[in-house]
C-alpha cells in the first residue's frame, strides 16, 4: 500500500473504532456523523484490503489483521499528540485525556477510589480506563501502548520501561472476628494452628507468598479458591477459615465486616509495589502529571490506601 495515498485522518477513526467498537460512540468522540464514520471505514477497508471489523452480537469484532495494526497505530497517534503538546501550558483542569491503567484486582480496590476522588477535584474532565491482564503481558502492553501506566509488585526489567516505587506491603492472616467472645482476644497464630486450619486461596496466586510457603515446607488445607477478593469478607466472617492476604487489602476488607487480622506465623514476604511506564512518556506533560498524582497519593501518604 502507498502511504502517500492514505488519508492519515482515517487512522484516528480506525483507533476510535477499535477502542469503542460502536460507530455511534465513535461519531460522538470524533464529532462526525455516523454515515461519515461508515464512509471512512469503507475507505480504510479498501486501502488496506481487509474487512478490519466484522459485525457481531457484541458489536464490531476486529479481524486478525486489525488486531495486528491497532497497537502500532495507537502508539503512532499518541506520539504525534504528545509531540504537539505544550508542556509549559499544561493545566490538569483542562485535560480531557483518557488514561489507561493496568491494575490487579487489589489495585482496583485500593487505588481507584482515592484516585477518582482526587481527579474529580483537580481534573474533572480526565477519564480512566482500568485494565487487568496476566502478569506475563505487562511488558508487552506497556511497550505496545495498550496501557499508559502499570501498577504491580513485579520487577519488570525491560530497558524501555521506567519505574518508581510507590509503597511496600507484607502478608497477614484474615479470619472471622470473635466480637464479645468471653475467651477474650486471640493468642498469636501459631504455625501448628495455621497448618491445621482450613484456608481460602485467591487465584491467581500471589507468587511471593507461595514461594515462601514452599521454601518453608508449610502445608495448607485449601477448601475454597476464589478468582478475586470481592466475596472474601462474607466468606471469612461466616466461617472459621483463614486467608493469607496483603496487609492493606486486609484492612480494606475489615471495613466491610467484622474480621480479625493476625500476623503470619512465618517470615512474611515483602511486596514492593511499583509504578511502570514506557520511556516514550518521559516528557509527556499529561503523563508526567498523572505519575505525580500516583506518587503524591500513594507514596507520600500511604494511609490513603486504607480509607
Amino acid at each position: 500500500m502507498d502511504l502517500n495515498r492514505l488519508d492519515l485522518n482515517l487512522l484516528k477513526i480506525f483507533d476510535a473504532v477499535y477502542r469503542l467498537r460502536s460507530l455511534t460512540e465513535v461519531a460522538k468522540e470524533v464529532h462526525l456523523s455516523q454515515p461519515a464514520i461508515s464512509h471512512a471505514l469503507g475507505r480504510l477497508r479498501e486501502a488496506l484490503g481487509d474487512r478490519l471489523f466484522i459485525r457481531s452480537a457484541e458489536g464490531l469484532t476486529p479481524t486478525a489483521r486489525c488486531e495486528r495494526l491497532a497497537p502500532p497505530v495507537r502508539a503512532a497517534l499518541e506520539t504525534i499528540r504528545e509531540s504537539l503538546q505544550d508542556t509549559a501550558n499544561f493545566r490538569p483542569a483542562d485535560c480531557t485525556r483518557e488514561f489507561r491503567v493496568l491494575l490487579t484486582d487489589v489495585g482496583e480496590m485500593l487505588l481507584v477510589p482515592p484516585l477518582i476522588n482526587h481527579l474529580r477535584n483537580v481534573a474533572p474532565q480526565v477519564k480512566l480506563a482500568i485494565f487487568q491482564a496476566p502478569r506475563t503481558h505487562y511488558e508487552r502492553m506497556l511497550g505496545e501502548h495498550e496501557v499508559d501506566i502499570a501498577i504491580s509488585n513485579l520487577n519488570l526489567q525491560r530497558q524501555t520501561l521506567r519505574k518508581e516505587s510507590l509503597f511496600r506491603d507484607h502478608c497477614v492472616v484474615l479470619r472471622s472476628a470473635r466480637g464479645d467472645d468471653p475467651r477474650g482476644p486471640r493468642e498469636p497464630l501459631t504455625l501448628e494452628e495455621f497448618e491445621r486450619s482450613h484456608h481460602v486461596l485467591i487465584s491467581p496466586l500471589h507468587d511471593p507468598v507461595e514461594q515462601v510457603l514452599a521454601q518453608l515446607n508449610i502445608k495448607r488445607k485449601t477448601v475454597l479458591r476464589l478468582p478475586n477478593y470481592f466475596a472474601l469478607p462474607r466468606v471469612i466472617a461466616s466461617s472459621d477459615w483463614l486467608v493469607t492476604v496483603p496487609s492493606r487489602i486486609a484492612c480494606h476488607l475489615q471495613s466491610y465486616v467484622a474480621l480479625d487480622i493476625q500476623d503470619v506465623p512465618f517470615p512474611s514476604p515483602v511486596f514492593d509495589v511499583r509504578m511502570y511506564w514506557h520511556t516514550r512518556h518521559d516528557t509527556d506533560p499529561a503523563h508526567s502529571w498523572l505519575r505525580e498524582v500516583f506518587v503524591s497519593l500513594f507514596q507520600a501518604a500511604p494511609e490513603a490506601l486504607e480509607r
